[in-house]
């Protein structure tokens, strides 16, 4: 099987598609295989007509892609804990792309207290998370 990757205007694309995103809580993280996560979003203030509360499962393949979905795995890697960590229960405060590159940079939390996830779209890829201070805490 041949994976396409995305381009740059591929990645500006989805990367304003997934700025609704923002606000939203991260709630848990899955790993579909090594290189493959999927974050989970939910916003209870967003109420859909069946009155739940909105969740959206937002996957990212390290190099590859990233989109919405509704898969998720159960078991979780040392990595899918990490991010967990340092990512659930903040609220989704920011996706950008970075430049005319093909890495996005999602912000969870504000302040000190702010992470960062970065997915990089090229070559092999990879995910990394980091402090307010951009240190990395961990990477793929």
């Amino acid at each position: 099987m041949v994976k396409v990757r995305m381009n740059t205007a591929d990645v500006a694309a989805e990367v304003k598609c997934l700025r609704y995103l923002i606000g939203m809580r991260c709630s848990n993280v899955y790993d579909l295989t090594p290189k493959t996560y999927v974050f989970k979003l939910m916003n209870s203030s967003r109420v859909l007509e069946s009155s739940k509360s909105e969740k959206v499962f937002l996957l990212m393949e390290s190099g590859v892609r990233l989109h919405t979905t509704v898969d998720k795995s159960n078991t979780p890697s040392g990595f899918t804990l990490k991010l967990r960590k340092h990512s659930r229960t903040r609220r989704l405060e920011d996706v950008r792309q970075l430049g005319y590159d093909r890495i996005i940079l999602f912000q969870f939390g504000l302040g000190e207290n702010a992470n960062y996830v970065i997915l990089e779209l090229y070559a092999q890829g990879n995910i990394l998370l980091t402090d307010a201070k951009f240190t990395v805490l961990t990477l793929l």
